[in-house]
């Protein structure tokens, strides 16, 4: 028998930021009962909006049945056995190559971007106590909670939902195309007010090109910043205006009316209100639907429950939708790192496809064009799907039972673990894993675990 553990549990991290959602709201707290276990109880007065499972300093993991173990000092002990091809990929470091989240968004995070490989790099070495790592910071979202009509109430949501009523997450993603921002800037005069440049307005309506995007853009994002009272009274006007009308005479005006009144509830007067509904595209994900965000891409998700992986990293830089101190010295970084990618929101959407390496066909496939990670959810039922098997892979796995109670078993050892929801196992390369539906929830007795991995 092995000397070597395959079926690990681990003991997750939560973070709290405004934006996540409150106490037994928040499907990370609700997670975090057992994602962390001994000694974490929900307090309804506190925002729970991530659930971190990883090797990053920022949120490390540990084991479950020994805290003082860290994850990363496991894997230290024999990188070969628990990392395998990601070691041999990136031999210079025994991190785990993925940071693997839960998110639960109850308003709009700030507006931002993460920066590529090279800017990381000069970053952190400028910056180290702000950007902790130098590596760059692409992510994937995929929306796995239930339809933000059905959960949109009360406190949690300022001024209701917008979108279909199957959508269970929105955001904003990557720029507009040009010709809708011509539209926006042409035929909505608070916004122009509010850039505050009008011989600028007029280069960008007569030339909607990146450059001019950039201008226009950056303009509008420092005036939040140094003009902040000017850029409060164009919006104060825009909501003023409709209020009284209820729409704005642009395509999709109903819909950007009602964006502009919940994002301003969420951040009166914030230059972002512009920023993000006029420039950006919205998404709207159903559930196990999702989006990719590449480095150096804009972006603010808005509202929903995700899951998140990304490269090893935790570099952020804002522009909005933070304290105007905070932003003053990251903005012209922000303008000056954007990729200005101008598309239609399909362009951001994630492909999915039904997972090559599953023995019963109830795995899909997510797959960025990155190297650091795939992402997989495995749907079960109690009916006609109680068990997955899937391949092994090349790389470590890290796995959460988000819906139910499963039975997670791998093929070395035939070590096993039951876990309720919540739960989070960390799995060697070379294990083939079987997952069994001990319990599942709701009408339909589902169960879902999803696993982030390299080298599948």
């Amino acid at each position: 028998m092995s000397v070597h553990k395959n079926l690990i549990r681990l003991k997750a991290a939560t973070q709290e930021y405004d934006w996540g959602k409150s106490g037994s709201a928040s499907l990370a707290a609700r997670l975090g009962q057992n994602a962390i276990g001994h000694g974490f109880q929900i307090d309804e007065n506190k925002s729970y909006a991530e659930i971190w499972m990883g090797t990053h300093p920022n949120g490390p993991a540990h084991l479950f049945n020994d805290p003082s173990t860290s994850l990363l000092s496991l894997i230290s002990s024999d990188p070969p056995f628990y990392l395998g091809d990601a070691l041999r990929k990136w031999p210079s470091t025994v991190q785990i190559p993925y940071l693997f989240k839960v998110l639960s968004i109850k308003k709009a995070l700030p507006l931002q971007a993460h920066p590529d490989k090279g800017l990381a790099e000069r970053l952190h070495s400028k910056d180290p106590s702000n950007f902790v790592d130098s590596n760059h910071k692409p992510e994937i979202a995929v929306a796995i909670g239930e339809p933000l009509k059905a959960t949109s109430t009360g406190a949690e949501s300022d001024h209701g939902h917008v979108g279909d009523e199957d959508t269970a997450f929105t955001g904003f993603v990557g720029f507009r195309p040009l010709e809708d921002i011509k539209i926006f800037l042409q035929k909505v005069p608070e916004l122009a007010y509010a850039i505050g440049d009008a011989m600028l307005v007029a280069s960008f309506t007569q030339n909607p090109s990146i450059n001019n995007l950039k201008q226009v853009y950056g303009t509008l994002l420092r005036r939040g910043v140094e003009a902040r009272d000017e850029v409060a009274s164009a919006i104060s006007k825009l909501e003023q205006r409709i209020k009284k009308g209820g729409s704005l005479d642009v395509p999709d005006g109903d819909e950007l009316a009602r964006l502009v009144l919940k994002v301003n509830a969420q951040y009166p007067g914030d230059a972002g209100v512009l920023a993000t509904t006029f420039f950006m595209n919205f998404a709207e994900l159903k559930k196990g639907e999702g989006i990719y965000i590449g480095a150096d891409e804009v972006h603010a998700y808005l509202e929903g429950d995700i899951i998140e992986c990304m490269a090893t990293s935790d570099n952020v830089v804002n522009a909005a939708f933070d304290a105007p101190e905070s932003l003053a010295s990251q903005v012209q970084t922000f303008v000056d790192m954007l990729t200005y990618t101008a598309r239609p929101v399909s362009h951001w959407a994630l492909p999915r496809e039904a997972y090559p390496h599953s023995r019963e066909g109830r795995t899909i496939k997510y797959d960025p064009p990155l190297e650091e990670f795939i992402v997989l959810g495995t749907m079960l039922d109690n009916k006609s799907a109680k068990e997955e098997r899937l391949g092994a892979v090349g790389g470590p796995t890290i796995g959460i039972v988000t819906k139910g109670k499963a039975r997670i078993t791998v093929s070395r050892d035939h070590e096993q673990l039951e876990l309720d929801e919540g739960g989070v196992v960390f799995i060697p390369p070379g294990n083939e894993i079987h997952v069994e539906l001990l319990e599942g929830r709701g009408a339909e007795g589902a169960g879902e675990v999803w696993w982030s991995c390299f080298g599948a």
